[in-house]
Formats: structure tokens, C-alpha cells, sequence
């Protein structure tokens, strides 16, 4: 079946993408609403992302609003304010609290709160999602609206990275490892549907 993507709505597209380029790993986006206690934190999954850079060590994400009715996005509005955020990698343990975060909800209700998810401080502006294997400390670097589009590119810098300790080991050149199979990351797939690592099949490094 050839599909001519011209035609179609940005919606249409989206949900052709989303099936086909696949899988993809999810950013769970982190960042500060500005607002206090229970209201602080605005948690988000975003499945157009990727690493671009490792110098600067940078990813990219892509934040649309064809569902929002034209406005930006929490996530967008608060890392505008705040540069600082957190990205975890969640696992196939979290897919319920990712699903129900993807929930467009009021300015102001936290993701963390309304659904019971446990984050812990460190030295960071935004806190670690707990439960997640990885977690990156970034900050905004730019942003890049695409033409006749309402998808903006998110490029941040990563400044320091945590990675869950049974995870990690050392090869015989004592550069760190990090095994695959016990992050166990959540992979996009679209249609409501996810993914999970599956087979880790190792082969010699050129």
C-alpha cells in the first residue's frame, strides 16, 4: 500500500509516524510548573526523541500542540521559565503512569501528585523520577519551530546523567558498561501500543 502523506491532516500523519517509526524510545519529561508543593512538578512522555550530540552531550524532543488546541504545551511553558529539567527512561514496570501522564490536564495539577508517582531530590533543580533506570539532568539549549508545523524541536544539554548501580560495570579497558537488559526501557510504538527490549543480541565492537 503506497500512501501519499500531502493530503492528509498533521493528526493523520502523526498517527502513521508514530506506528512506522518504530520503536522509539520514550523522553519522560520532568520540569517545574513554578507553583507550590503538590502543584510543583509536570511530568510528560514524549516519543519524538533521540541523542544528536556527545559534544556537547545533547538529545532532542519534539513538543506538538495539533491536540491542545494551539497552545503550548506545560512541559514547553515551564522549561521556557526554568531552563533546568530532568528526562527519565522509563521501564515496562511504569507504562501505566506514563500512559496516564500523557493526560492533557490543567495548568497547575501535577502529574507526580494526581497519580501517585515517587520522585527523589538530588543535586538538580528537578528531581529524579524514581522507578526509572536512567535519569538525565538537562538543561534547554535551543528550540526550533518547524515550518507550517506546530511541532517545535527541544535540543538540551545534558550535564550529568544516573544510572541505576546494578546496571552498571566496567570492560577490560575500565570504561563503564551499562547493560541494556537491566534498564529494560519502555519503546513507543503507537496506537496506544508499547514495546519492550526483548532479545539483547551482542556482537564485536569496531
Amino acid at each position: 500500500m503506497e500512501i501519499e502523506l500531502g493530503p492528509l491532516s498533521e493528526s493523520q500523519r502523526y498517527a502513521l509516524l508514530t506506528q512506522t517509526i518504530i520503536p522509539r524510545p520514550i523522553a519522560w519529561v520532568l520540569t517545574d510548573n513554578s507553583l507550590p508543593d503538590d502543584a510543583q512538578w509536570n511530568l510528560a512522555p514524549f516519543s519524538f526523541f533521540n541523542g544528536i550530540a556527545s559534544d556537547p552531550p545533547m538529545v532532542m524532543f519534539s513538543v506538538g500542540s495539533w491536540d491542545v488546541s494551539g497552545k503550548a504545551k506545560d512541559t514547553l511553558v515551564n522549561i521556557r521559565k526554568n531552563s533546568s529539567f530532568t528526562i527519565g527512561i522509563a521501564n515496562q514496570h511504569q507504562v501505566k503512569h506514563v500512559q496516564q501522564s500523557a493526560i492533557s490536564l490543567e495548568h497547575g495539577v501535577s502529574e507526580v501528585s494526581q497519580f501517585g508517582i515517587s520522585v527523589s531530590s538530588w543535586d538538580w533543580p528537578t528531581p529524579l523520577i524514581d522507578g526509572c533506570r536512567i535519569n538525565f539532568a538537562c538543561t534547554l539549549s535551543k528550540e526550533v519551530k518547524i515550518e507550517e508545523s506546530s511541532q517545535i524541536l527541544v535540543f538540551a544539554k545534558i550535564s550529568k546523567m544516573w544510572v541505576t548501580d546494578e546496571a552498571v560495570s566496567k570492560d577490560e579497558k575500565d570504561r563503564i558498561v551499562i547493560d541494556p537488559e537491566k534498564i529494560d526501557p519502555l519503546l513507543r510504538l503507537g496506537a496506544g501500543k508499547y514495546g519492550t527490549l526483548g532479545s539483547v543480541m551482542p556482537m564485536p565492537q569496531v
